[in-house]
């Protein structure tokens, strides 16, 4: 199996991330590529990553730390996409430990994501990785929190 790996969005792979695709009834699920690209260039602590594994595009990840008040200590994960065709092949968890491998190396120390009470393939992905409900968001999305203890400083995540 090739090597996951997550990589910058950039000039050059941009638009192949915007030409990712979800299944028709995922679309409510996460805001498309596109918004997540244009919303970076006006966010500049947002991080957007390309997942690939090898050469090949499969999806998108975006995360940025707390800015309201601001706390470098707590990241959000508020995108992940894999496209449809190389979705149940493991690279959302493998991009989510990759991002959380990230984040402990710039200091964070606790992740939240979240998602539509709906999505339950993303429901058994975080319980999966440890992720625990902590609440609701305003509007109505499941809010999630990892404590990521001792990643820091290249800490392993698979074992």
């Amino acid at each position: 199996m090739p090597i996951l790996t997550l990589q910058d969005v950039t000039g050059q792979n941009w638009v192949d991330c915007t030409r990712l695709s979800l299944h028709d009834d995922q679309l409510g699920y996460v805001a498309s590529n596109v918004a997540t690209i244009a919303e970076s260039k006006y966010e500049q602590h947002h991080q957007l990553r390309a997942i690939y594994s090898g050469e090949q595009l499969v999806g998108m990840l975006a995360y940025c730390h707390e800015t309201c008040p601001e706390d470098l200590e707590l990241y959000w994960i508020f995108r992940l996409m894999i496209d449809k065709d190389h979705q149940r092949n493991g690279y959302a968890a493998g991009a989510i430990k990759l991002a959380m491998l990230e984040i402990g190396q710039l200091g964070g120390k606790r992740i939240r994501t979240m998602h539509k009470p709906e999505n339950l393939a993303a429901s058994a992905l975080y319980g999966k990785l440890e992720f625990h409900v902590i609440g609701s968001l305003e509007d109505g999305d499941t809010l999630l929190e990892h404590n990521l203890g001792g990643t820091k400083g290249g800490g392993s995540l698979y074992s």
